[in-house]
């Protein structure tokens, strides 16, 4: 199943980058994101930064078909590998790759920063959302796609709170 969402920050995409590959900020992502337990970690090499968040995560509002498979939470290992070289427009582009240990779930993809004529910044999740279970791969992906809308909403409530208390 195919995923594109899109949230719009009110700062600069360098600013924005900035933002998402602080471990404070990303400790804030997961804790904000209802962890039940966290790991974050940020690397940085020659040319790229590469973010792992692990999460456990409760099913609460996961449909009835699919908490019978993975139970009353869930882990989701969360690897983004962000260009530290901005693209001609100032705009940032990462790898991304989303998986749930022991299940055939996982997402792989791009996350791209752009910026806006107003100043602001664009921030876009696109990529291939997987569920390789027969007869419910379609089901689950549907169950999972909105969590994964709801993840990139929360990212733009928290920038929007990150700037107010941190001002460029």
């Amino acid at each position: 199943m195919r995923i594109h969402e899109t949230v719009e920050h009110a700062a600069s995409p360098q600013q924005v980058f900035e933002m998402i590959c602080s471990p404070d900020y990303q400790e804030l992502k997961c804790t904000r994101s209802g962890a039940l337990e966290h790991e974050v970690a940020v690397e940085v090499e020659d040319d790229a930064r590469t973010i792992v968040t692990r999460r456990r995560l409760p099913t609460d509002g996961f449909p009835d078909f699919a908490r019978k498979f993975v139970g009353d939470s869930v882990d989701v290992i969360e690897t983004t590998v962000w260009s530290l070289t901005p693209d001609e427009d100032g705009g940032h582009s990462a790898s991304l790759h989303l998986e749930i240990p022991r299940t055939p779930v996982s997402m792989s993809g791009s996350v791209v920063l752009e910026a806006t004529d107003d100043g602001g910044t664009e921030h876009t999740m696109e990529g291939e959302l997987k569920a390789n279970i027969p007869f419910l791969g379609s089901k689950v992906e549907a169950a999972v796609a909105p969590v994964l809308a709801k993840a990139l909403r929360l990212e733009g409530r928290l920038s929007r709170e990150w700037f107010e208390e941190k001002p460029a």
